[in-house]
């Protein structure tokens, strides 16, 4: 899965799934309300990861809706780790850090730039303590 984006396709990000835009986008800005809370169940954020997944698939030749589903699948497996100590991804937590990073600066301010913030600075803390 890439996951290198630059910071204009970031802010794009931001947008398509703060304000939904019809139907098509819709299910992105609901499941990503969700995966962003607190009180989300581990079992719910593994649910999201995989529809995401689904979406990615389902994408492929859609840039917007791939990259929509692509952040979803991060949402939720850095609030699984954030908000419950959770690895659900099978790729290495620490590989995700720099694209946590760049999430977290391009939504300063906001409820998904602090769980990237605090993944990001999880990995960090345990990187240098390695």
């Amino acid at each position: 899965m890439k996951t290198d984006f630059t910071r204009a396709q970031v802010r794009a990000l931001l947008l398509v799934a703060s304000k939904p835009r019809g139907r098509s986008v819709q299910p992105y800005a609901d499941l990503l309300e969700t995966a962003t809370k607190e009180t989300t169940a581990v079992a719910e954020l593994v649910r999201i990861k995989e529809l995401a997944k689904g979406y990615l698939e389902d994408a492929a030749a859609d840039r917007r809706h791939r990259e929509s589903a692509t952040l979803l699948y991060h949402v939720a497996v850095a609030a699984a780790f954030v908000h419950h100590a959770a690895v659900i991804s099978g790729r290495p937590m620490r590989k995700q850090r720099q694209v946590y990073e760049q999430f977290a600066a391009a939504w300063e301010g906001r409820p998904l730039g602090q769980i990237f913030r605090e993944a990001a600075a999880r990995l960090a803390a345990a990187d240098a303590s390695e």
